[in-house]
C-alpha cells in the first residue's frame, strides 16, 4: 500500500544519511577552497543533487517496493537500453560513460547495478523458483552478465566489477547452487591472480625500462590506465610520476593527518594541489577528510558507514517478504563494496579505482542512485514485520 507512516520509518537512518550529506557539503568545500572559480560552487551543486535525491528517496518510501516486483523486466530493459545509449555519444575523459541532457549529464551504470539488483531479486523470490534448477543458475548469470559486459566495455572495470559481490550475495543466500558458485569463485580468483602475474611480467612499451621477467606480451582487454593502476599497486616503484601519483599523494594526505589532523581548510597535500583538484572531491574525498580531522575525522566516518550499513542489513531481516529480503541485501552490499573499495585503495591496500564514495563524493548521478538505492530499503522497512 503506497503511502507514509511516520512512525515506521528508520530515523537512524535517515539521521545518518543527512549527516553524511552535510559532511559531503562541507569537505567538498574544502577539496576545492583554493581552486579556480570553476569548481569553487561545487560544494552547493553538491546540496541540490542531495535535495534531488532526497525527493526521489521521499518518492520511493511512499511508494509500495511490492509494486516494483511486476515491473522489474521493464526496469531492466531500460537500464540495458541506457548502457547501450552511452556509446552514440562521443567519448569523455577515453570513456563512453555519460549521456549528455541541457541541464546535466547522466551515468546510466550507476542506475544499473539498482536495476540489476531489483531483477535478480524479482526474479529469484517469484513464487515456485526452483534454486536448484540449471537454468534458474544461468538465467541470473545473464540478469547480471549483460550490464557488467556493458559496463566494462565502457570501459569502466572497477562499477562492474560491483555487480559480482552483489549477484553472489544474493544468490549464496537463496541457495542457487551453491557449490557452482564456490567452483566459480575460486576459478575467478585464479583468473585474476593470473592476470596480476600477467600485467606485472609483460614487456614494456617501447622506450620503457622493463625487468628481466619482462617477457609476455602485452595484456589484452585492458586499458593502459588500467594496467598502470594495477602494476602501481603490486609494484611500489612504478611510475610514481604518472599512474602512481594519485596513490602516492593519498597516502601521504590520510597518513599525515595523525590523531586529530591538520585542521579545516589546512590540509597541505590538498590545498597545494598535491592531491590533484580534479579527483580530490570525487574518488579521494576521503584524504581530505583524512588530513584535515585525522584518525578522528576518519573513524567517524567509517563509523557513520557502518551505522547505516547495518541498518541496511536490519532492514533484509525484518522484511516481510522475500523480494524486499533481497532487495535490501543487494543494496547494502553494493554500498559496503563502495564503501569498503574507496577507502581501501585511498591507503594503499587496494588498486585505484574509480570508485566514488556514497553520499560523500561529488557527483549527481552517484548522489541522486545512491538516494534512490536508500529510497527502496527505506521503503521495504516501513512496511516490515512487526515484532
Amino acid at each position: 500500500m503506497n503511502g507514509f507512516i511516520l512512525k515506521r520509518l528508520d530515523w537512524t537512518m535517515l539521521g545518518t544519511i543527512l549527516i553524511l550529506i552535510g559532511l559531503s557539503a562541507v569537505f567538498i568545500y574544502s577539496a576545492q577552497f583554493k581552486s579556480d572559480e570553476v569548481f569553487g560552487s561545487n560544494w552547493a551543486k553538491q546540496l541540490v543533487f542531495a535535495g534531488m535525491g532526497l525527493g526521489a528517496y521521499a518518492a520511493l518510501v511512499w511508494f509500495d517496493y511490492k509494486q516494483l516486483a511486476a515491473f522489474a523486466w521493464w526496469i531492466y530493459g531500460v537500464a540495458i537500453v541506457l548502457l547501450l545509449l552511452v556509446f552514440v555519444f562521443p567519448k569523455v575523459n577515453g570513456s563512453h560513460r555519460w549521456i549528455p541532457f541541457p541541464l546535466f549529464t547522466l551515468q546510466p551504470s550507476e542506475l544499473a547495478k539498482i536495476a540489476a539488483v531489483v531483477t535478480l531479486s524479482a526474479y529469484l523470490a517469484a513464487p515456485g523458483r526452483d534454486m536448484e534448477a540449471w537454468n534458474t543458475f544461468f538465467i541470473c548469470v545473464a540478469i547480471v552478465g549483460i550490464p557488467f559486459l556493458l559496463i566494462a566495455a565502457e570501459p569502466d572495470l572497477s562499477t562492474s566489477l560491483t555487480l559480482a559481490p552483489i549477484s553472489l550475495a544474493i544468490m549464496l543466500y537463496m541457495g542457487v547452487q551453491r557449490k557452482l558458485l564456490l567452483i566459480g569463485l575460486a576459478v575467478v580468483l585464479l583468473v585474476v591472480v593470473g592476470i596480476c602475474f600477467w600485467i606485472v611480467h609483460e614487456k614494456p612499451a617501447e622506450g620503457e625500462e622493463g625487468g628481466e621477467w619482462a617477457v609476455l606480451p602485452s595484456m589484452p582487454f585492458l586499458e593502459d590506465y588500467q594496467k598502470g593502476r594495477i602494476k602501481v599497486f603490486l609494484t611500489k616503484d612504478h611510475d610514481l610520476a604518472d599512474a602512481g601519483w594519485n596513490k602516492l599523494q593519498s597516502q601521504i594526505a590520510v597518513g599525515s593527518g595523525g590523531l586529530h589532523g591538520k585542521g579545516y581548510l589546512k590540509g597541505t597535500q590538498n590545498i597545494l594541489g598535491f592531491l590533484p583538484r580534479t579527483v580530490a572531491p570525487t574518488d579521494f574525498i576521503f584524504c581530505v577528510i583524512a588530513e584535515e580531522k585525522g584518525f578522528m575525522g576518519g573513524a567517524l566516518i567509517i563509523a557513520l558507514y557502518a551505522l547505516l550499513l547495518g541498518r541496511c542489513m536490519r532492514v533484509s531481516v525484518r522484511s516481510r517478504e522475500e523480494f524486499g529480503r533481497l532487495m535490501a541485501l543487494g543494496i547494502g552490499v553494493m554500498l559496503f563494496c563502495h564503501v569498503f573499495i574507496n577507502i581501501a585503495m585511498t591507503i594503499g591496500i587496494l588498486p585505484i579505482t574509480g570508485l566514488p564514495l556514497p553520499l560523500m563524493s561529488y557527483g549527481g548521478s552517484f548522489m541522486v542512485s545512491t538516494m534512490i538505492a536508500l529510497g527502496l530499503v527505506q521503503s521495504v522497512y516501513q512496511r516490515r514485520r512487526i515484532r
